[in-house]
């Protein structure tokens, strides 16, 4: 990927201030007199994103899965009657917080791997002739955080085979004797193993990433043969892989999404191109030379279609709208039915012979949806959003009421990740792509991505960027987007919307390969704190603070203000001008634009602070994993205001009464002096 960076602001990048000395230990006032309010959760979700048929213990077929609720526990198992739709069993999965996939093994049983609130990677088995739903297996990795088993795949010989983050190990579970074997690293430098296929002659097919890798691994001596061409070398996942006849199809994504075909001679591999008109998910072979799919046919919109690769003849069948991860069959009196289920569960089948189609909308239960965005809108109103949702709430400060206006953008998925409000629109920054949306709350709610729409939806801001992290408006009306690049990929990017026109200008590597995380408006300037961390990379040297100029578009001044951090978390400038910041180590800094000089305020009081944001009276408000807390910029003095924590970066709002709103998990709380 090429990174060009001008020579001038690499000289700029390279100067640091001086640091004055470290200010005494900031004193923490007593608690501060006010009351707390929950107002509640404001969107409760679920989503699917695989499921795989079987029979019941009556040979019933059924349609099998797990929700995915991947910011709180809440994940249920569910089975579904293929012939009514009826959704006729769910059973809960304690402190599982959702998977990605899930199969069918030889031996009849589903298996499923979810994320786990202890942070293991456990395998689930649900066995269908005795209706008992367990955990059957445990990576035994303590030694590596937080891990999950990403990918699974079902294997001939009674195997099942399990791919972990993040350490990239392929893992194999004897379905008769659940003995759990570790198969080693598949490739080194590779956090993700998801796209699980075995193979003839006990081999595996291994996609994942960061950046993108592709092998083969022989499952006796745990070897594993790369097959991925040069020329995708650059893409950040092989992210999902099926077989069809002697042809193994995998599906590349970011920076954009491709199928590639390999030939599987028998021990050979040969890469035979790619296939334009498939996505790469929902394959189901009908032959050795065709399958069922979900793409899109030359000429024909996105759906369920039929695909012939001696010919590469394609025919569109139906739409994809209740497919989500693989699309499996089953024989309903004697007719052969393509049956699946969408991410927001909406259950069908289609008959290739007839053309019919049978849906049903099921509801699923759902679990409370970590707030990831709040701000004051430009209406005096709290806005917010939540993970994987992508939908925008709205809270009514007169009466704590919380209306959700729904997704801010057609066909997206994702969640919001930031927000900043002008004097009449909102401005929303969503994961993935970094997209960027403008809401006028005056206006009739219609998004779309259609000028006249509401929220209109400008797509997406910046060079292979994904993660909006913060949002800010500055001295000029703009509003300033800075995010992280996509997943294996270095380099962030500090993006500005024009408040009127919505035009866009970027500036990628401002802090060479570091992200951007953090940001904050002064009096003509962009203050911005970076990160070395990335998706599935990271960057050297310690986080740094820049000062962008909004005149120039420039890089004026740039300095570490923690030694040693590798994440400035937020950033806020005081009504007396000082910007005061938190890395999520644990430390606090105050910066002087005017003197350039950074004061060292050492470790804070309450914990790292995650959230800063200025308010109205001119102090610092923000929270930590303990607290809702405030600073008083002519002492440094910290108050406790509530001893009810924030989870996440930019969940900090005002009203016009003073009153403070900040994200607790998957609650708005509200606190009234």
């Amino acid at each position: 990927m090429p990174r060009w960076i001008p020579a001038l602001l690499v000289a700029v990048l390279m100067t640091t201030a001086t640091a004055g000395a470290a200010a005494p230990a900031a004193s923490v006032a007593p608690a501060a007199i006010g009351t707390v309010e929950d107002l509640g959760v404001p969107i409760s979700n679920f989503l699917i994103l695989d499921s795989v048929t079987g029979v019941d213990r009556d040979g019933r077929p059924m349609l099998y899965g797990s929700t995915y609720a991947a910011s709180s526990p809440g994940v249920t198992f569910f089975a579904i009657d293929i012939e009514t739709g009826e959704l006729v069993k769910e059973l809960p999965m304690p402190d599982s917080w959702g998977g990605y996939h899930t199969s069918l093994g030889s031996d009849g049983r589903v298996y499923l791997a979810t994320q786990h609130g202890d942070g293991l990677a456990h395998l689930w088995r649900y066995d269908p002739r005795t209706e008992q739903l367990g955990i059957v297996a445990t990576s035994d990795e303590t030694d590596i955080g937080h891990t999950f088993f990403f990918g699974v795949g079902a294997g001939r010989a009674g195997k099942t085979y399990l791919g972990t983050y993040p350490s990239g190990k392929l893992f194999s579970f004897d379905q008769r004797t659940a003995e759990l074997r570790d198969l080693g690293v598949v490739q080194q430098d590779r956090l993700y193993a998801k796209a699980i296929v075995p193979l003839d002659g006990r081999r595996v097919f291994v996609g994942g990433g960061t950046p993108a890798s592709a092998n083969i691994v022989d499952t006796r001596t745990g070897v594993a043969t790369s097959i991925l061409p040069a020329q995708y070398a650059d893409y950040s996942f092989a992210y999902n892989a099926a077989v069809v006849g002697n042809d193994l199809l995998v599906q590349m994504v970011v920076p954009d999404q491709r199928v590639l075909r390999f030939g599987l001679r028998g021990t050979r591999t040969e890469f035979l191109g790619e296939v334009p008109a498939l996505t790469g998910t929902g394959v189901l072979p009908i032959s050795d030379d065709e399958a069922y799919a979900v793409g899109t046919c030359p000429g024909a919109s996105y759906g369920i279609v039929r695909y012939s690769f001696g010919d590469d003849g394609c025919t569109r069948l139906t739409d994809a709208s209740w497919v989500s991860g693989q699309l499996s069959s089953a024989v309903i009196d004697g007719s052969e039915w393509l049956v699946g289920i969408g991410q927001k569960g909406l259950f069908g089948r289609f008959n290739p012979a007839t053309g019919e189609v049978v849906t049903a909308q099921l509801l699923f239960t759902g679990s409370g949806s970590n707030v990831t965005a709040l701000r004051t809108g430009p209406d005096g109103a709290v806005y917010g959003g939540t993970y994987e949702t992508n939908a925008l709430f709205r809270i009514d400060p007169s009466t704590g009421a919380t209306t959700v206006l729904g997704g801010v953008a057609v066909g997206r998925s994702g969640e919001i990740l930031s927000l900043a409000s002008t004097d009449d629109e909102l401005f929303m920054g969503s994961y993935t792509h970094n997209v960027v949306t403008v809401y006028d709350p005056a206006r009739p709610w219609q998004p779309g991505a259609d000028p006249a729409s509401n929220p209109v939806d400008l797509g997406p801001v910046g060079d292979e960027q994904y993660r909006p992290w913060d949002m800010v408006q500055g001295s000029s009306g703009d509003v300033y987007v800075a995010s992280g690049a996509a997943y294996g990929q270095l380099g962030g990017a500090l993006s500005r919307v024009d408040g009127d026109t919505h035009a866009v200008s970027s500036w990628r590597h401002l802090a060479g390969d570091h992200n951007l995380f953090s940001l904050a408006a002064g009096a003509g300037e962009i203050y911005v704190g970076s990160t070395t961390h990335g998706d599935g990379v990271t960057a050297t040297g310690d986080a740094r603070l820049l000062v962008f100029d909004e005149a120039s578009a420039a890089v004026v001044h740039s300095v570490v203000p923690v030694p040693g951090s590798e994440w400035i978390a937020s950033l806020a400038v005081a009504g007396n001008g000082a910007v005061y910041g938190s890395t999520l180590e644990g430390d606090w800094f105050r910066f002087d634009p005017a003197s350039r000089t950074v004061t060292a305020l050492g470790s804070f009081p309450l914990g790292s602070a995650l959230a800063l944001a200025t308010g109205p009276d001119g102090l610092v408000y923000g929270t930590s994993g303990s607290a809702l807390f405030r600073i008083d910029p002519a002492t440094d003095t910290v108050t406790t205001l509530a001893e009810v924590g924030g989870g996440y970066y930019r969940t900090i709002a005002f009203d016009d009464s003073g009153r403070v709103y900040w994200g607790s998990g998957s609650h708005v709380m509200r606190w009234t002096p």
